[in-house]
Protein backbone atom coordinates (compact mmCIF):
# COMPACT_ATOMS: atom_id res chain seq x y z
CA UNK A 1 0.00 0.00 0.00
CA UNK A 2 1.00 3.47 -1.20
CA UNK A 3 2.45 5.90 1.36
CA UNK A 4 -0.51 8.18 1.70
CA UNK A 5 -2.76 5.85 0.56
CA UNK A 6 -5.54 6.99 3.19
CA UNK A 7 -8.31 4.59 3.67
CA UNK A 8 -9.84 5.77 7.16
CA UNK A 9 -9.40 9.26 8.31
CA UNK A 10 -9.15 9.04 11.70
CA UNK A 11 -5.94 6.27 11.60
CA UNK A 12 -2.31 7.63 11.27
CA UNK A 13 -0.84 6.73 8.21
CA UNK A 14 1.23 3.52 10.56
CA UNK A 15 -2.05 1.69 11.14
CA UNK A 16 -3.77 2.42 7.43
CA UNK A 17 -2.49 -0.95 6.10
CA UNK A 18 -3.35 -3.18 9.19
CA UNK A 19 -7.18 -1.48 8.54
CA UNK A 20 -7.13 -1.97 5.36
CA UNK A 21 -6.52 -5.75 5.77
CA UNK A 22 -9.13 -6.08 8.43
CA UNK A 23 -11.47 -5.05 6.33
CA UNK A 24 -10.71 -6.74 3.13
CA UNK A 25 -11.05 -10.49 5.58
CA UNK A 26 -8.20 -12.07 3.04
CA UNK A 27 -6.07 -13.20 6.25
CA UNK A 28 -6.70 -15.19 9.34
CA UNK A 29 -6.42 -13.58 12.47
CA UNK A 30 -2.58 -14.46 13.39
CA UNK A 31 -2.00 -12.48 10.04
CA UNK A 32 -3.90 -9.35 11.15
CA UNK A 33 -2.26 -9.46 14.38
CA UNK A 34 1.12 -9.68 12.91
CA UNK A 35 -0.04 -6.78 10.60
CA UNK A 36 -0.66 -4.88 13.55
CA UNK A 37 1.35 -5.20 16.03
CA UNK A 38 4.30 -3.90 13.29
CA UNK A 39 2.21 -1.07 13.34
CA UNK A 40 1.97 -0.85 17.00
CA UNK A 41 5.76 -1.34 17.83
CA UNK A 42 7.01 1.30 15.17
CA UNK A 43 4.61 3.89 16.83
CA UNK A 44 5.86 3.14 20.75
CA UNK A 45 9.30 3.38 19.62
CA UNK A 46 9.22 6.45 17.54
CA UNK A 47 6.20 8.23 19.39
CA UNK A 48 6.04 7.54 22.76
CA UNK A 49 10.15 5.54 23.35
CA UNK A 50 12.01 5.85 26.49
CA UNK A 51 10.91 8.58 27.93
CA UNK A 52 7.01 7.48 28.05
CA UNK A 53 8.62 3.93 29.38
CA UNK A 54 10.45 5.78 32.36
CA UNK A 55 7.68 7.79 33.58
CA UNK A 56 5.64 4.94 33.38
CA UNK A 57 7.98 2.99 35.50
CA UNK A 58 8.50 5.58 38.06
CA UNK A 59 4.63 6.08 38.27
CA UNK A 60 4.56 2.43 39.22
CA UNK A 61 7.59 2.80 41.34
CA UNK A 62 5.47 5.37 43.65
CA UNK A 63 2.46 3.29 43.73
CA UNK A 64 4.32 -0.14 45.14
CA UNK A 65 6.45 1.93 47.70
CA UNK A 66 3.17 4.24 49.00
CA UNK A 67 1.18 1.17 49.17
CA UNK A 68 4.14 -1.16 50.61
CA UNK A 69 4.79 1.66 53.64
CA UNK A 70 0.99 1.32 54.00
CA UNK A 71 0.84 -0.98 57.24
CA UNK A 72 -2.02 -3.42 58.15
CA UNK A 73 -3.90 -1.34 60.35
CA UNK A 74 -3.83 1.77 58.00
CA UNK A 75 -6.30 2.48 54.56
CA UNK A 76 -4.48 3.40 51.66
CA UNK A 77 -4.86 7.49 50.67
CA UNK A 78 -6.57 6.88 47.57
CA UNK A 79 -7.00 10.48 46.45
CA UNK A 80 -3.63 11.37 47.94
CA UNK A 81 -2.19 8.44 45.59
CA UNK A 82 -4.74 9.52 42.41
CA UNK A 83 -3.70 13.22 43.28
CA UNK A 84 0.20 12.03 42.78
CA UNK A 85 -0.11 10.30 39.49
CA UNK A 86 -1.95 13.63 38.70
CA UNK A 87 1.62 15.51 39.78
CA UNK A 88 3.76 13.33 38.36
CA UNK A 89 1.98 13.43 35.04
CA UNK A 90 1.84 17.01 34.92
CA UNK A 91 5.55 17.53 35.12
CA UNK A 92 6.35 14.81 32.81
CA UNK A 93 8.92 16.60 29.97
CA UNK A 94 6.27 14.75 26.69
CA UNK A 95 3.62 15.83 24.32
CA UNK A 96 0.21 16.39 26.15
CA UNK A 97 -1.44 13.15 24.77
CA UNK A 98 1.39 11.12 25.83
CA UNK A 99 0.63 13.10 29.56
CA UNK A 100 -2.96 11.88 28.81
CA UNK A 101 -2.15 8.07 28.22
CA UNK A 102 -0.15 8.23 31.22
CA UNK A 103 -2.85 9.38 33.33
CA UNK A 104 -4.53 6.65 32.25
CA UNK A 105 -2.16 3.94 32.64
CA UNK A 106 -1.54 5.02 35.90
CA UNK A 107 -4.85 5.76 37.17
CA UNK A 108 -6.00 2.49 35.61
CA UNK A 109 -3.92 -0.04 37.76
CA UNK A 110 -4.57 2.38 40.92
CA UNK A 111 -8.37 1.30 40.09
CA UNK A 112 -7.00 -2.29 39.75
CA UNK A 113 -5.35 -1.99 43.46
CA UNK A 114 -8.21 -0.55 45.11
CA UNK A 115 -11.25 -2.68 43.40
CA UNK A 116 -9.49 -5.84 42.42
CA UNK A 117 -7.65 -5.86 45.75
CA UNK A 118 -4.07 -7.27 43.71
CA UNK A 119 -2.41 -8.27 46.33
CA UNK A 120 0.82 -8.45 44.38
CA UNK A 121 2.24 -5.04 44.24
CA UNK A 122 6.18 -5.43 43.82
CA UNK A 123 5.46 -6.12 39.74
CA UNK A 124 3.47 -2.26 39.54
CA UNK A 125 6.59 -1.04 37.48
CA UNK A 126 5.59 -3.40 34.86
CA UNK A 127 1.92 -3.17 35.08
CA UNK A 128 1.83 0.58 34.44
CA UNK A 129 4.28 0.38 31.53
CA UNK A 130 2.03 -2.87 30.05
CA UNK A 131 -1.07 -0.45 31.23
CA UNK A 132 0.43 2.90 28.75
CA UNK A 133 1.13 0.22 26.07
CA UNK A 134 -2.23 -0.93 26.37
CA UNK A 135 -3.75 2.14 25.91
CA UNK A 136 -1.47 3.21 22.68
CA UNK A 137 -2.91 0.36 21.05
CA UNK A 138 -6.54 1.28 22.13
CA UNK A 139 -6.36 5.33 21.44
CA UNK A 140 -4.22 4.95 18.58
CA UNK A 141 -5.95 1.75 16.61
CA UNK A 142 -8.93 0.17 18.85
CA UNK A 143 -11.05 2.90 19.73
CA UNK A 144 -10.43 4.81 16.28
CA UNK A 145 -11.56 2.41 14.08
CA UNK A 146 -15.68 2.74 14.67
CA UNK A 147 -14.86 6.33 13.76
CA UNK A 148 -15.83 6.27 10.01
CA UNK A 149 -19.01 6.54 8.55
CA UNK A 150 -18.15 4.07 5.65
CA UNK A 151 -15.76 0.90 5.90
CA UNK A 152 -12.95 0.51 3.42
CA UNK A 153 -14.15 -2.67 0.93
CA UNK A 154 -17.92 -1.30 2.16
CA UNK A 155 -17.35 -4.39 4.74
CA UNK A 156 -20.14 -3.60 7.75
CA UNK A 157 -19.19 -2.51 11.12
CA UNK A 158 -19.84 -5.59 12.51
CA UNK A 159 -17.69 -7.59 11.31
CA UNK A 160 -14.90 -5.19 11.46
CA UNK A 161 -15.55 -5.23 15.03
CA UNK A 162 -15.26 -8.94 15.66
CA UNK A 163 -12.20 -8.95 13.30
CA UNK A 164 -10.37 -6.48 16.08
CA UNK A 165 -11.91 -8.23 18.88
CA UNK A 166 -10.61 -11.64 17.59
CA UNK A 167 -6.76 -10.14 17.36
CA UNK A 168 -7.31 -8.89 20.89
CA UNK A 169 -6.02 -11.51 22.93
CA UNK A 170 -2.90 -11.67 20.97
CA UNK A 171 -1.60 -8.31 20.80
CA UNK A 172 -1.87 -7.87 25.08
CA UNK A 173 -0.08 -11.63 24.97
CA UNK A 174 3.01 -9.59 22.77
CA UNK A 175 1.89 -6.07 24.59
CA UNK A 176 2.87 -8.06 28.04
CA UNK A 177 6.13 -9.43 26.76
CA UNK A 178 7.06 -5.68 25.57
CA UNK A 179 6.41 -4.15 28.65
CA UNK A 180 8.93 -6.82 30.52
CA UNK A 181 11.68 -6.40 28.37
CA UNK A 182 10.75 -2.29 28.45
CA UNK A 183 10.94 -1.98 31.82
CA UNK A 184 13.68 -3.94 32.65
CA UNK A 185 16.13 -2.35 29.48
CA UNK A 186 14.20 0.93 29.83
CA UNK A 187 14.44 1.06 25.99
CA UNK A 188 12.37 0.18 23.85
CA UNK A 189 14.67 -0.56 20.51
CA UNK A 190 14.50 -4.07 21.12
CA UNK A 191 11.32 -4.82 21.13
CA UNK A 192 9.99 -7.13 18.73
CA UNK A 193 6.68 -9.22 17.24
CA UNK A 194 6.36 -12.76 18.53
CA UNK A 195 6.92 -14.68 15.13
CA UNK A 196 3.36 -15.31 13.51
CA UNK A 197 1.62 -18.61 14.08
CA UNK A 198 2.27 -21.02 11.22
CA UNK A 199 -0.35 -22.71 9.57
CA UNK A 200 -0.30 -26.40 8.41
CA UNK A 201 -0.73 -26.67 4.62
CA UNK A 202 -3.45 -29.43 4.27
CA UNK A 203 -1.67 -31.81 1.03
CA UNK A 204 -5.19 -32.22 -0.76
CA UNK A 205 -3.58 -35.99 -2.09
CA UNK A 206 -3.99 -36.41 2.10
CA UNK A 207 -6.25 -39.15 3.38
CA UNK A 208 -7.58 -37.27 6.31
CA UNK A 209 -10.25 -39.92 7.45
Amino acid sequence: MPDGDIVHSQLSGLYQKPYKWLCEGKANSSEYAWVVKDALIRDIKTNYGIVAVKYAKQMGEMLRQMMKNVSQHSSVNWAALSTEIDRQVGQAKVKHHVQELLRRAGKGILHECRYNHKAETSNLPEAVVERLFQEVYKAKFEQRIPLTPNHHADVDNATVTERVEAIRPDMLADISKWAKKATANEDVKNLRRSPPEKVKEIDLDEDLL
